[in-house]
Parts: structure tokens; sequence; C-alpha cells
């Protein structure tokens, strides 16, 4: 069991399990559309992998092995593995990116562009650089929307329809609701201008946000199952209990939580997701 929780805090620190995570919502996604295309899954897969670890190895220099972060810890004793990484992870997306582009060539760009200068501070206030995701109340919006738009939207366009505003909107919400107890979880860290959720409402209306946004989540699935026929029965058992236990793991949160209880927990709640999604393909 230790050596489980081990490779699971690897992969954790890695970032191929926040991967896995986007890749499984994209799959999930994918059978919406009526298409199979595992090139996009791949690219979604080494994008995220290279991304994740380029912000994460930029500030490098400010973790340690004395982190009270086991995360932290595992990146800096690791590092020069992690670069390597991220560099043969940029390649394979480049790679990938080559046999998707002409579909979706302007949305990869924008996302891609985002993507990065959410984590690197590339912007200038006086004499302070600044990331996108310092700017105070932003962060939550932003993570919700760009892995909306990439497990859902990316998706969508491959498949040369319009956008599903209704999928897209509940994959908006599982994402808002899933990163707040993160936003919990670092009260002790971030700065208080950050105003995250927690930081404004409090943790108790933090946690019930989270949950109404599962709810509203829950209502719009049903409307699709129904209205839209996007799923069969199973299908949409599948995400409703995926649903559940993140209310329950969200209802649960507070600030003194386990560094585990997020990053292999709630952070696994997607991947659990697509697995239980692909036990559906089997009936």
């Amino acid at each position: 069991m230790r050596l489980i929780v081990q490779i699971l805090d690897f992969l954790a620190a890695s970032n191929v399990y926040v991967s896995l995570a986007v890749v499984s919502l994209t799959f999930v996604s994918l059978d919406d559309v009526q298409i199979e295309h595992r090139n996009l899954l791949f690219f979604v897969f080494f994008a995220t992998l290279f991304v994740y670890n380029l912000i994460r190895l930029v500030n490098v220099k400010t973790i340690s092995t004395q982190s009270l972060s086991l995360r932290r810890q595992i990146i800096f004793k690791f590092r020069v593995f992690f670069w390597i990484l991220c560099f043969i992870s940029a390649l394979l997306t480049f790679y990938f990116f080559s046999s998707i582009y002409e579909l979706i060539f302007y949305p990869l760009i924008i996302l891609g562009f985002v993507s990065i200068v959410y984590g690197l501070p590339i912007f200038k206030y006086g004499t302070a650089w600044f990331r996108l995701r310092d700017v105070p109340g932003l962060k939550i919006f932003l993570i919700a929307s760009i892995w909306a738009l990439v497990t859902q939207g990316l998706p969508d366009l491959m498949s040369r329809q319009t956008l599903n505003y209704f999928a897209l909107f509940e994959r908006f919400l599982f994402i808002f609701a899933i990163t707040i107890p993160f936003d919990i979880r670092d009260l002790r860290f971030d700065k208080f201008n950050l105003v995250t959720v927690p930081q404004y409402f409090g943790v108790r209306k933090a946690r019930w946000m989270g949950i109404g946004a599962l709810l509203i989540a829950e209502f719009v699935l049903v409307y699709r199952f129904f209205f839209q026929g996007n799923f069969n029965l199973w299908g949409a058992i599948a995400i409703y209990l995926t649903y559940e236990l993140s209310a329950f793991l969200i209802y649960k949160s507070h600030p003194n939580l386990k560094e585990r209880y997020t990053t292999i927990g709630v952070e696994g709640l997607p991947i659990l997701m697509g697995f239980l999604f692909f036990l559906t393909k089997l009936f």
C-alpha cells in the first residue's frame, strides 16, 4: 500500500496525474460528440504535462527540500528529471499539434498562450512582476474556463460542430466546484489580495457554492440526457456518481487538509469519471 501511495505522489508531482485528469474529461467529451480522435487525446496529455511542469519548474528556485509541501519536495529532488520530462513532452506536444492544427489552429494557440501566461510572471506592474493567476478574483474562473474549453470545447470543434454551450457550462461548473477544495487548502499560504472564493466568502459559504455548482451541473446533465441525447443511461449515471462524490469531498474540505486529499483525491475525480465512463462502454 505504501508503494502505491509513493507512486501516486510521484505521478502527482510530475503532473502525469493531472494530465490523465484532463485526458479523461476529453475522452468523455469525444464520446459525447461521437468521434474518436486519439491524436487529440495525446496532444491534450502532453500539452498539459508540458505546461504544468514548465510553470512549476520555472519557480523551482522558491522550492526546497525543507518545504512543507510533499509535492514541492519531490519537484526539487527530481527537478533535473522533470526538466527532461518537460522537454520531451514539449516535443511530443508539437508532434501531435501538427496532426490536428488544421482543424482548430486558432483555439489551440489562444488556449496555449493563456495557459502559459496563467502561471508565469511575465506581466509587470510598477516594479513587481506578476502572473495572470495573481489578478484578484480571477484564478478560479481562469482554471475552470481553460479546462472546460480544452476538454469540451476542442472535441466540439474537432467534430466540426458548433460549441455545445450546455456541455461547456456543465464542465465549467464541475471544474469550478472541484477547484474550491484547493483554494480552501491554500488559505494558509495565499496572499489575501488574491481574493479566492474562500478568502472572500469564507470556508463554509465556499463549500456550499461548490456543492451548488455541482447541483446546477446535475440539472444540466439531466437536460442533456433527455433533450439532447448526448449519453446513454449508464454514461449519465457515471457522470452523476462523480458529481455526488465530488460534492462529498467538497463538503469535507477544510483549511488543514492533508495534501494528498487534494493532490490525489480531488484531482483524481476527473480520472474517476473517465474510468467509470469507459466501463459503461463495455455494456
